[in-house]
């Protein structure tokens, strides 16, 4: 999951760049409605999933260090055992990953609450103190003192609102072109796409190219409405529009609504009405488009590996799964109990526990000396089968696994590392590039100084991760020297063990 998301956002990071840079020729070669197309680029990025690549490999026969492990680590009965650390609070609640994710998702979730509220308030002042003028299809028209300038809004309750003095302030001709620019932004989907545009900006809330790339991408979608009208109008109707523009650019306009009168965009959307390429330019623009998304795409992907093991012809018995024979129900793992076997009958379920002075056996500790000659058998008997497991293990093959291991660690941790040093080179491309772009972020409400410390308190949040620790934990956990020890302290146990046996029967011979 963390690997997908910094992918993701380093490779939509990038193809924002991108777009940001190519749209301007876009436009005056190919037009405004082409330009706005780009933006399905990075878009389709941002949603596109993992490509896994599924890889067969054959499972080793021999025991393996995670076998192993899974059972020196147990509880210590008949050997010793390795106790765990103790978990840091970081790690109790997830990890640092956790954590981040959370304080993500959170700061996204409040960001488009906040804004949808502020929309929802907004509109209902805007309704409230307008009168309904009529209905164009499922549209309504209404006429409010609360906008300056045209301004369509809503997904599913359809509404263009206009003036108060639209009649007087606008001649007939330039009312029916503002009407039809709002008309064409229900119709092609702005809203919806205004709305799932934002929806993205949140989740990429510390990135700020994502800010630059949602003012532009607003700018665009306004150039491509402009675009669809004069397509439908006369040759004429561009200098009348182009009054309807001027007159219109109060700069108010609602986060969720699609607004004719932008003023800090007017003399930049009047320049790209001058552009008016041909049928087929515009269609060869489109063909660019959909070949930019089908190489992008593929190109930028994230990526995994999905390894399916399979089982080797012949398995071999499991070290930590020794079955007790003939009355023994309980399996006899190497380093757990044997179950005891009372000799006057089967006893079913009952474990034995070797220690230095004592034995417990059938739930009762007893000391060596108080043993009866039957479980001093049971004991021996157990402690053969265990030698016999122990000198089934390929030392060898065990040692081979922990060296691939331990190198599989390495390598994680040097793609880790250039992960972050790569994050670092964007992190500083984005801090200039809020540089370059602060008057237009200002213009766009943006602070870019906040954004500039949000920027910075991501980074350090990401410095805060130990990846060495990390790779020390992961290769502690399969070190050559703890399975040895414990493999050791198997055989150490054991002798100790024959050798109390041997003590109390020569005794018992002495007597």
């Amino acid at each position: 999951m963390t690997g997908w998301l910094v992918g993701t956002l380093l490779a939509t990071s990038g193809l924002i760049l991108l777009v940001l840079l190519v749209r301007e020729p876009v436009r005056r070669h190919f037009g405004a409605r082409v330009a706005y197309g780009l933006w399905l680029i990075p878009a389709a990025r941002l949603l596109m999933p993992t490509l896994t690549e599924t890889v067969e490999r054959p499972m080793s026969a021999a025991v393996t260090p995670r076998m192993m492990l899974s059972h020196y680590t147990a509880e210590p009965l008949l050997l010793s055992s390795v106790v765990p650390p103790q978990q840091s609070i970081v790690e109790q609640v997830g990890g640092w990953p956790t954590i981040l994710l959370v304080l993500w998702l959170g700061v996204a979730f409040g960001l488009f609450a906040a804004r949808m509220f502020a929309f929802r308030r907004e509109r209902g002042i805007i309704l409230s103190n307008g009168t309904e003028m009529g209905r164009i299809g499922s549209i309504r028209l209404v006429r409010s003192p609360e906008v300056s300038g045209p301004l369509a809004f809503g997904i599913f309750d359809r509404v263009i609102a206009v003036p108060a003095d639209f009649e007087t302030l606008f001649a007939e001709h330039e009312r029916r072109l503002a009407l039809e620019h709002e008309l064409a932004h229900h119709r092609s989907g702005d809203l919806i796409a205004n709305l799932l545009a934002f929806g993205l900006l949140c989740l990429q809330w510390f990135n700020p190219l994502a800010w630059a790339a949602h003012a532009a991408f607003r700018f665009d979608q306004e150039a491509a409405c402009d675009a669809r009208v004069l397509d439908r109008s006369r040759t004429q109707d561009r200098s009348e529009y182009g009054r309807a523009i001027a007159k219109a650019a109060s700069g108010r306009a609602l986060l969720f609504a699609s607004a004719l009168d932008r003023r800090n965009t007017l003399q930049r959307r009047l320049k790209s009405m001058l552009s008016n390429p041909t049928a087929g330019r515009r269609l060869a623009g489109r063909m660019i488009v959909i070949a930019g998304i089908a190489v992008a795409l593929p190109l930028t992907a994230s990526r995994a590996i999905h390894y399916v093991d399979l089982p080797a012809p012949i398995a071999p018995k499991p070290v930590a799964a020794a079955v007790v024979p003939a009355a023994a129900v309980q399996a006899v793992p190497a380093v757990q109990p044997v179950p005891a076997v009372a000799p006057a009958a089967p006893v079913h379920h009952q474990s034995l526990s070797i220690e230095d002075d004592n034995v417990i056996i059938n739930g009762e500790r007893k000391k060596w000396k108080d043993m009866t000659p039957a479980e001093k058998a049971e004991v021996r008997r157990s402690i053969a089968q265990a030698k016999e497991e122990l000198s089934k293990i390929n030392h060898g093959e065990i040692q081979r696994q922990v060296r691939e291991a331990m190198e599989g660690a390495r390598v994680n941790r040097e793609q880790a590392l250039g992960e972050m040093a790569n994050a670092r080179q964007e992190i500083a491309m984005a801090m200039r590039e809020i540089d370059a772009h602060k008057a237009e972020l200002r213009r766009a409400g943006q602070d870019p100084e906040k954004l500039k410390a949000t920027v910075r308190a991501s980074l350090k949040s990401v410095e805060a991760i130990d990846v060495d620790a990390i790779t020390r934990q992961a290769m502690e956990s399969v070190n050559p020297a703890t399975i040895e020890a414990a493999l050791a302290a198997a055989q150490e146990g054991m002798r100790k063990a024959e050798t109390e046996l041997n003590r109390l029967e020569a005794l018992d011979r002495g007597n």
